[in-house]
């Protein structure tokens, strides 16, 4: 296990300070943090890292399933969100899948959760697009049950929700092309009314409004029964380059904003 060191950790708890300074309404409304990473590793493999220190119970350390995804040099940032080390890398050939990393999280239940928000900041850096390429955070892995992908949508060359499925409606594609602009994408998990919402570029000072989601898809029965118990960073069948960074899940939307532990 490889881990944070300590001037990252300092400025950790400061980035942490400013971020509940300037939002105190979401740092009142805080749930129960089930998964943060901010990829605060040694440059190089990903494969070995984690959990972070002072991580949520049930968080495990990142396995690799397919290809080499790496800590970059630099994290990605987005305004009012907490942010500290680096950032991963995932690439993949125009015509295969690419690579997948993989974490375990404490399982995310309808009996045990009811609603869970995931929140992560993603930015392609390089390469052109292959139009039926895809990059996602999955909630679940679609190699052993029910899933839902969240990013760069296959065959779609846009951001959206995508339930792996493969069947008519099982996709919702918001307009925004990736670039190599950082997006803040935030997906609301709704066991209680079978409902997946994304928001775009959030506003991080209190919850966002369903009126102005970007995407939606209804929960298949599958995932509803199932929940998900890994979390997965993979890419495919596209020549570009993806980052992904500050990736949290927690049962209030202040969770994704800005973790309340020292992950």
């Amino acid at each position: 296990m490889k881990t944070t060191g300590y001037s990252s950790l300092f400025l950790h708890i400061a980035v942490t300070f400013l971020a509940i300074s300037f939002f105190p309404g979401v740092a009142n409304t805080r749930g129960d943090l089930i998964f943060a990473d901010s990829f605060a590793y040694p440059e190089g493999v990903l494969a070995g890292d984690g959990p972070p220190p002072g991580s949520p119970p049930g968080q495990g350390g990142w396995t690799v399933s397919n290809g080499s995804p790496r800590v970059a040099k630099t994290g990605l940032r987005f305004p009012g969100i907490y942010w500290v080390g680096r950032s991963t890398i995932v690439n993949s050939p125009a015509h295969t899948n690419g690579d997948k990393a993989v974490a375990e999280l404490l399982p995310v239940t309808a009996a045990n959760d009811g609603v869970v928000w995931v929140g992560f900041l993603v930015s392609k850096t390089h390469g052109a697009l292959v139009t039926h390429g895809y990059a996602v955070v999955s909630l679940g892995n679609d190699a052993t049950g029910p899933s839902l992908g969240i990013g760069m949508l296959f065959e779609e060359n846009l951001y959206g929700l995508d339930n792996n499925t493969g069947e008519n409606g099982s996709r919702s594609a918001t307009n925004l092309e990736p670039s190599e602009e950082t997006v803040w994408m935030v997906t609301k998990v709704d066991f209680i009314n079978a409902k997946e919402v994304l928001w775009v570029n959030p506003a991080p000072g209190a919850e966002p409004d369903v009126a102005d989601a970007a995407a939606h898809l209804p929960m298949t029965a599958e995932f509803l029964s199932s929940g998900f118990s890994e979390i997965v960073l993979k890419i495919g069948y596209t020549k570009g380059i993806f980052h992904f960074d500050e990736v949290r899940v927690g049962t209030a939307f202040a969770d994704v904003v800005s973790p309340s532990i020292i992950p």
